[in-house]
C-alpha cells in the first residue's frame, strides 16, 4: 500500500471539470476519433481479474471521480495503485458473504465508527446505529444480486449507454482496468459471488487506451 512518504513528487489536482455529458463527448470525438470514451458510458468488466484499486488520495494522487468521467489524460496516475485486496469494503464483504464470517467480526463497523468520528459523517451514517442499518442494506443488495443477477441500470443518452451510478473504472495506458474506489461494495459482492461480467461507468482514461482502441472490448456485450 502507498503511504504518505511515496508523494515524492508535487502531486498534480485532479482538472477542473468545464465540459460535461455531450459536449465532453464531442471534444473527445474531435480529438480522438469516433472510438473515444463517452461521459458516463457503460463498459463491462470482469471483477474476478480486477487486481488493482487506484489509490484515492488528494495527498498522493489527482482525486478523479465521477464527474471527470472519460477524460482522457496522460502521466503516470495509472501507476499509483494498490492490490484491490486493499480497500477494507471489498475485504470485509468477501469474509461476510463468501466465509459466513458476521459483519461485527469482520472490522468494518470498527472501521466505519473510526472514519464517522474522523470526518462526523461517512457514507451517510453519523453512529452506529445508521452503520448497522447501511450493512442491513447491503445485505439485501447481496440478496437481490444473487437471486436477479447484476442488473443493467444503464440508460441510453445522446446515442450512448451510460451507467449513472454503480462500479466506477479507470482504464490504464494498456487498455486494463482499474478499479476507481467507488463502488466498494457491489465489487466486492461480485467477487464473492464469482461474477464474470458486470457493468460499470467508464472513468477516467489514459491516452494509451485510445490509442490502442481498447475500448472496443470492454464496451462488447457479454456472451
Amino acid at each position: 500500500m502507498f503511504g504518505m512518504s511515496d508523494a515524492a513528487y508535487p502531486v498534480p489536482k485532479a482538472p477542473f471539470v468545464l465540459l460535461r455529458g455531450a459536449l465532453r463527448d464531442a471534444l473527445n470525438i474531435v480529438i480522438k476519433g469516433g472510438a473515444a470514451p463517452r461521459a458516463q458510458e457503460r463498459i463491462w468488466i470482469d471483477p474476478t481479474r480486477l487486481t488493482r484499486i487506484y489509490t484515492r488520495n488528494p495527498a498522493q494522487t489527482p482525486d478523479y471521480r465521477r464527474r471527470h468521467s472519460a477524460m482522457v489524460l496522460g502521466g503516470d496516475w495509472d501507476t499509483r495503485t494498490e492490490a484491490i485486496d486493499a480497500s477494507w469494503k471489498i475485504a470485509a464483504c468477501i469474509a461476510h458473504f463468501r466465509d459466513g464470517v458476521p459483519w461485527e467480526e469482520t472490522g468494518i463497523y470498527d472501521r466505519m465508527a473510526q472514519m464517522v468520528a474522523k470526518r462526523g459523517a461517512f457514507d451517510s451514517c453519523r453512529n452506529m446505529s445508521d452503520i448497522i442499518a447501511r450493512y442491513r442494506q447491503i445485505d439485501a443488495l447481496y440478496s437481490d444480486i444473487r437471486d436477479n443477477g447484476f442488473q443493467d441500470r444503464s440508460v441510453r443518452k445522446f446515442g450512448t449507454l451510460r451507467l449513472p451510478e454503480g462500479v466506477y473504472v479507470h482504464i490504464d495506458r494498456h487498455g486494463a482496468p482499474i478499479f476507481g474506489a467507488i463502488g466498494n461494495h457491489r465489487i466486492g459482492i461480485a467477487r464473492a459471488l464469482g461474477l464474470t461480467r458486470i457493468p460499470a461507468q467508464l472513468g477516467v482514461v489514459h491516452p494509451g487506451a485510445v490509442a490502442r482502441n481498447a475500448l472496443a472490448t470492454l464496451r462488447s456485450i457479454p456472451t
